[in-house]
């Protein structure tokens, strides 16, 4: 079972336009595999909406759902792979890790020979924090992260969790904080952290009209805004910008607070 999906998106292939090959892992969110990857979900009301069962990994046989952990899932090979790679991540950390360096050692030197820059998003469909998360757990104090292994590499993610920005993170490893209205005190740490330390924020938008009326306004506002289905390098944005996405999957019925209408 491999853990890394390689350019196999329409989205993140968009960046070897730029001259990028990205690598992504894709687990199983909240929890779906019976293990909480995805510790804000709740309150940011985003685990309904969670792209998981945007593209292929949304189609089933007809109406056939699944739900071995308690969470509705389309039954389908993806949802199946992302269990089972979350599964080995609760059950064998070390020999997660391992198997992850491993692939992502690989994957660096294929970029390097296709002459592309190497980058990685390790949650994919997740928020962990990877900061937090040594190679080998058995080397205590003296650990370790997959950061310190590639320090040449650029890593990069999406976060709701917003106190992560509160520490020092890798100089390799770059973050946006994702938005959502679904709890006001949450709404107002984002927009907290965006005015005060210029902290990018993605907003996703229910629909291209919405989009396009967002836009409009956030740059009538002198706000710098991103065309974030452009493509998906993050780490190039500019400081101090609002990323915005259009809704896709399940996410374009979520009434939650996540999906934004105005």
């Amino acid at each position: 079972m491999k853990l890394l999906n390689i350019d196999a998106n329409a989205k993140t292939i968009k960046g070897q336009a730029k001259g990028y090959m990205t690598a992504v892992l894709y687990l199983a969110p909240f929890k779906s595999a019976g293990i909480n990857v995805c510790p804000m979900a709740e309150l940011a009301g985003c685990w309904r909406g969670c792209l998981n069962t945007a593209g292929r990994g949304g189609i089933s046989k007809g109406s056939v759902k699944f739900a071995p952990y308690g969470i509705e899932l389309p039954d389908n090979a993806i949802q199946n792979c992302r269990i089972k790679r979350t599964r080995f991540y609760a059950e064998d950390r070390d020999g997660f890790m391992a198997q992850l360096t491993h692939e992502i050692y690989l994957f660096v030197r294929k970029a390097e020979r296709k002459d592309l820059t190497p980058v990685v998003r390790l949650n994919g469909t997740s928020d962990i924090q990877w900061e937090r998360i040594p190679v080998d757990s058995s080397a205590g104090r003296d650990s370790c992260t997959i950061f310190d292994l590639f320090q040449d590499l650029q890593f990069y993610d999406y976060t709701k969790i917003y106190k992560r920005f509160n520490r020092d993170l890798p100089r390799n490893y770059h973050l946006s904080l994702s938005y959502s209205q679904a709890n006001e005190k949450y709404a107002k740490q984002c927009q907290y952290m965006h005015s005060e330390y210029g902290i990018n924020l993605i907003k996703v938008y229910r629909d291209k009209e919405t989009l396009a009326e967002a836009r409009m306004f956030l740059e009538e506002c002198r706000v710098n805004v991103i065309d974030g289905d452009a493509h998906d390098l993050r780490f190039l944005d500019k400081p101090n910008s609002i990323v915005t996405l259009k809704a896709k999957g399940s996410a374009r019925r979520d009434r939650s607070g996540f999906v934004l209408d105005n």
